[in-house]
């Protein structure tokens, strides 16, 4: 069983509509830390879709696999469990997604063991024009601040950066990454 489900994770990308993402998050006080994120989802019926993500980090990782329900183009809907570097218990997701014309609002949410083993991540864009995207991001590690993005639509990439305040770590930090769709 843990043969079947290694392949079908390792051969998912391959069948699905995919987004990589990799940045680099800078504190104040000059340490940089690199981050690798795999997200992706494969439609199972035209309103169900199964999904996955990865995400790599210099003294941690977790992987998770689960399904979505999009009854309509503008709201989506998902759960996921998987593991997480350094533990033998689950690791739980849940996320909404909502958007009308170009505005567009995201909330996700993990659960790891312990009380403090918990992420939040929420999203408000906006389309300004077809490259550029502004908004606002509350993150949980990350800070809260203004969110820039540039598309380049030929590359099918965004370029972003997010300088931010982490009011838990009372630290300023700014992120800088790219998201490759595949």
């Amino acid at each position: 069983m843990k043969r079947k489900l290694v392949l079908l994770f390792i051969s998912l990308p391959f069948l699905a509509q995919a987004q990589l993402e990799t940045y680099g998050k800078y504190t104040a006080g000059g340490s940089v830390e690199p981050n690798i994120n795999y997200f992706g989802s494969k439609k199972i019926t035209e309103k169900i879709s199964l999904t996955f993500f990865g995400l790599i980090e210099q003294k941690w990782s977790e992987a998770l696999i689960g399904a979505g329900y999009s009854p309509s183009n503008s709201f989506s809907i998902g759960a996921s469990i998987g593991i997480e570097h350094g533990t033998n218990s689950p690791r739980f997701g849940a996320g909404i997604r909502t958007g009308k014309g170009k505005t567009s609002f995201s909330v996700l949410g993990e659960l790891g063991n312990g009380k403090d083993n918990y992420l939040y991540k929420a999203n408000l864009f906006y389309k300004y024009a077809d490259q550029f995207t502004l908004g606002v991001t509350a993150w949980r590690f990350h800070g809260a601040g203004p969110n820039f993005r540039f598309t380049i639509p030929k590359l099918a990439s965004t370029i972003w950066t997010m300088p931010a305040y982490d009011f838990e770590a009372n630290k300023s930090k700014l992120m800088i990454g790219v998201n490759v769709n595949m």
